[in-house]
């Protein structure tokens, strides 16, 4: 029987990814447990929350290690094989979704916290840390990790640097990228670069630490990084204010940052509200609706200093006409 062309390209791909494959158990220590490639791990890790592309992937490697992961992307290249990273794949435009017969790079054995720098406020981790892990052990140092969303309970610290996410405290405390101190990193050819090191004061020449941050994988995979946390905020308070037109969203967030300190800022209308309350046991912000609503936080230590806007930004919401709950 004569293959066609595409039937010969197909056979050659599925040879390359067993050859991979065997070449991970027999030669770089990897436990049978570390290599799937059933029908339901193929679906489960070969998407993302993306609806619109079908999984099809050809493999799931589980890495414990910088240097597995290394050996995957040798082998990768060896044998013309593309690789997609994996974290926590909750994000929403297919970064994580293998759909052309790739090897999926799963982080979610490499979830280990490493060493903690009290001086410094630093910690080291793998890139399969959860989000809401890394904030929890912040927390029981009495720290803070700032960089926080809905998310925050199966996103992957990886995931996170690769795609320099944000979340409702951008307005205070920045992006991903403001508290990446160094990364361990996995290039496309398969070199391991240490990246900055947790130095705070570097000089040296090119920060490439910041190339990879954002990147989406592109350049190589992050396998640790060292993160800086921040003190705990004191006497959080938050506040909702309703509005029937959406100029005034942006009236609202420079009134209040040029008087405060405002630690989140985030936007919903009336529709998110239905969505809400149609979601389960939840109060209406208001005894009537509005068109549009900004949810507010801020530090409210009570000083004289503290309150001494306050005045004003009650006169200019009244005068504006906006509900305060």
């Amino acid at each position: 029987m004569t293959l066609t062309t595409e039937q010969s390209t197909s056979q050659a791909h599925t040879n390359a990814v067993q050859t991979i494959l065997s070449s991970l158990t027999d030669t770089h220590q990897f436990d049978p447990s570390q290599i799937k490639t059933d029908a339901e791990s193929l679906e489960h890790w070969g998407k993302d929350w993306t609806k619109h592309f079908a999984p099809a992937a050809a493999a799931i490697a589980f890495p414990k290690t910088t240097e597995q992961v290394q050996a995957i992307v040798l082998l990768a290249n060896e044998h013309n094989v593309v690789l997609t990273p994996s974290g926590g794949r909750t994000g929403l435009s297919a970064g994580a979704v293998a759909a052309n017969g790739e090897i999926v790079v799963s982080m979610d054995k490499m979830n280990q916290i490493g060493q903690f720098y009290p001086a410094d406020r630093m910690v080291e981790i793998e890139a399969g840390v959860v989000t809401e892990q890394l904030q929890q052990f912040a927390e029981s140092k009495d720290l803070y990790y700032p960089v926080d969303f809905a998310s925050a309970g199966s996103s992957q610290m990886g995931g996170n640097i690769g795609t320099n996410a944000g979340g409702i405290k951008v307005i205070r405390y920045g992006m991903t990228r403001q508290w990446i101190m160094g990364l361990t990193v996995v290039t496309g050819k398969g070199d391991i670069l240490h990246l900055n090191r947790g130095m705070v004061k570097n000089a040296t020449g090119y920060d490439l630490r910041q190339l990879f941050i954002g990147a989406e994988g592109t350049l190589g995979l992050v396998t640790h990084a060292q993160i800086k946390l921040e003190r705990q905020p004191q006497d959080l308070n938050v506040m909702v204010l309703g509005m029937d037109n959406f100029s005034d969203v942006m009236n609202v967030l420079s009134a209040f940052q040029a008087q405060i300190d405002l630690t989140a800022f985030e936007f919903f209308d009336d529709v998110a509200v239905d969505k809400l309350m149609a979601h389960g046991q939840v109060q209406e912000p208001f005894e009537s609706r509005t068109k549009f609503y900004t949810l507010l936080e801020f530090e409210a230590p009570m000083s004289q200093s503290w309150k001494k806007p306050w005045p004003s930004l009650s006169s200019a919401w009244k005068r504006a006409g906006w509900l305060m709950g």
